[in-house]
């Protein structure tokens, strides 16, 4: 080595930097059978030329040509000295090349046995970079104590190479009073790690980033250098030349490297040094506590002031709007350290725009509902203002009380329950708040609504109503009949919500198909109240009539329901949507949590829910409060197969099973169509045969309606006043049976409401006025919502339907308010077939209904009861 040759560690730091960086680039995981030659001194020298920028004295194509044939592999031997290397190429066993490297004047100086020079400059390429390989791969951490001689040896190596090495050129020694210690230094910048090493002699205070006196590096203190640059990369430093540092920029590579690192680093260097403000990494990572302040914000509005807090210590507001903005993960903050934001906080930041600008004041305040937003968010302390604790104290007030009617004077013909729900209603409105009102099916509901908007009327504004199609005449007749001073106006096609004279506010009720043609009035009306009857129409989010309804613009919003979870949680964040937006999170964040796999997600969405909609949510069940309703028997028929049924239905699964296989999981991602068709088919079978397409069969072939005439015959012989009504999904099944019951009891008045009957309200008022016996057929859909048949007193389900919460509505037509007489509900399911694997999903799927408005669970499908086609409907 030069005398003259000075290095500072950041020069040496930086070679070993960029050597590692092209080995990382360059080097293949194939082993090269290369030899090499070479001494300690040698590779001193040649440590010092690979730091300068020696690819910039060769041509691209000599570069490009020289790492292929790095690469290749066909670099076969180099022999260093401290003043020259040769270079050998082995292309084949007879054509070699070989080329011989000097450093001059800064650069290199190649000299080649080929007349084609580029080739030449590609072999000395080519060398070079099997010198930095071999340098990385021969320094080793370990101190170097230097002996007078030494023999040359083979060194065995790892990749197959031997390796012959020199002694020393000349005699080295290190003196006592020289030694000195590398002390990587570290310290925080911006949001980042920063490292630099510096020299330090003991029992000095003096410390220089730069060699003393002008001495060389010792080859303890150089191998130290080269360990340092290798470890630096190894834990993700990046090298900056112009700064002459290391970052770490990363800040879970900072937390790995003080929990995993730190330690290891100490034992080799003896000593790191931190800047007070990078003190606290060592303490590892710290969680963060986000706190808000909510106070009155406006008549009915509120706003959230956040902080984050370490431990004891409140970020500054600088620290703490960054962390806002990026979110969750670990931050690398100064003086405090590595702190973490868990997802549920990073959730929290995003949904409440923590990262807003503080003076935009339309970004931060928010409707007085979402405290109950705050309360669902885990990891948040909230601190509420006195004139919002009051406000809190009234929308929980117990509104049961006759004293809680706030000067209205509610008619007697209410029933208490009934007077409670208007009273509770009233009380949201007051609040600025919106409820669902999701009592049993029977309890009322359209009479609570009626006697609200009556007692608690909007004197500027028109009210509205929508519900389905089938509901509008229901609505019209209950007002003209309790309230006969509503003015009631029905919204039909090229109609807007206006009235050519003006006069009093007027109740709107609309179809939601009518709502949906209208939407473009939406924006332009404001309405008193807007009620959503049957509000599970709107279940699907993605829907055209849910984004008609949630365009509604109104001062109270209220929802009526008896079922509002019909198959999903999905649903109830679909109705609060509406009533209250962003009550309940963001869609992703609730769907994510409500199909989650993880018992504990899924628990922690149940507590999180009920605490959100408890102030807004009233459910009543006849059990509880209709104690002047006579009992219903629930009974499940179950009906024997006939041959033919048997015959049809083990035919039809085999060719199913045949065609689609019996991996269900398959068959519904890919054949869903057919497979669903099958089904469809199946539970035909297990009605009646003739139902399947191409089958002739009679109905009596069936058990089914074996089973029903001779249950029918029970009821309706005797007692001639007996009213039944019997529902199936299938209108088919209700045409082929019409002319059976007919024949068989030729007295008894027989009815019929369908999709296809056009005077709805006739079969119904009919039924309910009849003196004698009578029998009424009716489609599940069309006669599921929207009548009353509580003159019936026997019920016959004839086919298993997938949701228990249609079926409960169809049934809940005749167990309601003004019955009495006890009903009978018959279930008929035929034995061994895909209709009990049914019962057992509306087992499943009534638990999640009637436990999410208290206990909530989670919906199930086919997928999560049955793994294989046969499992699901084999006959037994």
């Amino acid at each position: 080595m030069r005398a003259n040759k000075f290095f500072t560690p950041a020069k040496v730091l930086a070679a070993g930097f960029f050597k590692m960086l092209r080995s990382s680039v360059l080097k293949l995981m194939s082993t090269r059978a290369s030899s090499r030659l070479y001494n300690r001194a040698a590779l001193e020298a040649w440590f010092e030329y690979i730091a300068n920028d020696w690819e910039s004295f060769f041509t691209a194509d000599a570069l490009r040509q020289g790492r292929s044939l790095y690469r290749n592999g066909e670099v076969s031997g180099i022999e260093l000295s401290d003043k020259d290397a040769i270079v050998h190429c082995a292309f084949t066993r007879k054509d070699t090349c070989y080329a011989v490297l000097e450093w001059e004047d800064g650069k290199p100086v190649v000299r080649f046995s080929r007349e084609d020079a580029s080739l030449g400059s590609a072999v000395a390429v080519g060398g070079l970079y099997e010198i930095e390989e071999l340098i990385a791969d021969e320094i080793e951490p370990l101190p170097y104590v230097p002996k007078k001689t030494e023999s040359p040896k083979v060194v065995e190596r790892t990749d197959s190479k031997k390796s012959v090495e020199k002694g020393p050129s000349k005699k080295e020694s290190l003196k006592p009073e020289d030694t000195r210690r590398l002390v990587p230094h570290f310290s925080i910048v911006g949001a980042h790690l920063r490292m630099r090493a510096r020299w330090e002699t003991p029992g000095s205070s003096k410390k220089a980033f730069s060699q003393k006196n002008g001495t060389t590096l010792s080859n303890q203190e150089r191998e130290l250098l080269v360990r340092l640059t290798v470890l630096a990369k190894e834990a993700g430093f990046e090298f900056r030349r112009e700064s002459e540092d290391f970052i770490l920029q990363d800040p879970d590579s900072v937390a790995i490297f003080f929990a995993a690192t730190y330690e290891r680093w100490k034992k080799i260097f003896g000593h790191l040094s931190l800047d007070p403000n990078a003190q606290p990494l060592v303490e590892g990572i710290k969680g963060v506590k986000l706190s808000g302040r909510a106070r009155q914000s406006g008549k009915a509005s509120m706003r959230v002031d956040w902080r984050l807090k370490v431990g004891k210590q409140w970020l500054e507001p600088e620290y703490a709007g960054r962390l806002a903005r990026i979110g969750h993960g670990t931050h690398l903050v100064k003086g405090l350290g590595l702190v973490r934001i868990n997802n549920d906080q990073a959730e929290t930041l995003k949904e409440w725009q923590v990262a807003a600008s503080n003076e935009d004041e339309s970004m931060q305040s928010w409707p007085r509902y979402m405290l109950f937003s705050l309360f669902g968010d885990h990891g948040v302390e909230i601190d509420l203002e006195q004139a919002l604790q009051e406000w809190r104290a009234k929308l929980e007030l117990d509104t049961s009380s006759a004293n809680a009617s706030n000067g209205a004077v509610l008619p007697d013909f209410l029933r208490p329950y009934q007077a409670h729900g208007v009273r509770w209603m009233a009380n949201l409105r007051m609040q600025n708040c919106h409820g669902l009102l999701a009592d049993e099916m029977g309890l009322g509901k359209t009479l609570q609504v009626l006697t609200l908007l009556n007692a608690y009327p909007f004197d500027d504004k028109d009210s509205l109503v929508v519900c389905p199609a089938s509901v509008v005449p229901v609505w019209e007749r209950e007002a003209n009949h309790w309230y006969q001073d509503l003015d009631v106006a029905v919204l039909c096609s090229q109609q807007t919500f206006t009235s050519e004279v003006e006069s009093k506010p007027k109740l709107w009720i609309a179809s939601y198909t009518q709502l949906r043609r209208h939407k473009h009035l939406l924006s332009e009306t404001e309405f008193g109240y807007a009620i959503l009857d049957e509000a599970q129409q709107i279940k699907n989010p993605d829907a055209k009539v849910t984004h008609a309804c949630c365009a509604i613009r109104a001062e109270c919003r209220l929802a009526l329901t008896g079922t509002p979870i019909e198959n999903r949680l999905l649903d109830m964040w679909t109705l609060f949507r509406f009533l209250m937006p962003g009550l309940l999170g963001s869609r992703r964040r609730f769907e994510d949590a409500a199909s989650s796999s993880d018992p504990l997600v899924r628990n922690a969405l149940e507590q999180t829910l009920r605490k959100q909609i408890a102030p807004f949510l009233l459910r009543r069940k006849k059990d509880e409060v209709g104690n002047d309703l006579p009992p219903k028997v629930e009974v499940d028929l179950v009906c024997p197969l006939t041959d033919t049924q048997r015959n049809l239905y083990e035919r039809l699964l085999n060719e199913g099973s045949e065609a689609m296989g019996e991996d269900l999981q398959t068959i519904v991602r890919t054949q869903s169509m057919n497979f669903f068709t099958l089904l469809t088919r199946l539970r035909q079978t297990c009605c009646d045969p003739g139902l399947v397409p191409g089958i002739n069969a009679a109905p009596i072939q069936s058990g089914k309606v074996q089973m029903l005439l001779t249950r029918l015959s029970e009821a309706l012989t005797g007692d001639g006043s007996r009213k039944v009504v019997i529902f199936s999904q299938f209108v088919q099944l209700l045409k082929r049976l019409k002319p059976l019951i007919k024949e068989e009891f030729p007295d008894v008045q027989l009815l019929e409401l369908t999709g296809q009957t056009k005077n709805r309200a006739k079969p119904v008022e009919t039924f309910q006025k009849s003196d004698g016996a009578t029998v009424i057929l009716i489609s599940l859909r069309a006669g599921g919502t929207g009548i009353t048949l509580h003159a019936a007193d026997y019920v016959f389900l004839l086919d298993p339907w997938w949701n228990p919460a249609i079926e409960n509505q169809a049934i809940d037509r005749i167990h309601r308010i003004g019955q009495r007489k006890r009903v009978f509900v018959y279930r008929m399911v035929t034995k061994g077939t895909i209709e009990e694997r049914i019962q057992q999903l509306k087992a499943e799927k009534r638990e999640l209904f009637e436990n999410t408005l208290s206990d909530l669970g989670r919906t199930s499908d086919l997928l999560e009861h049955f793994d294989d086609l046969r499992e699901l409907a084999e006959l037994l």
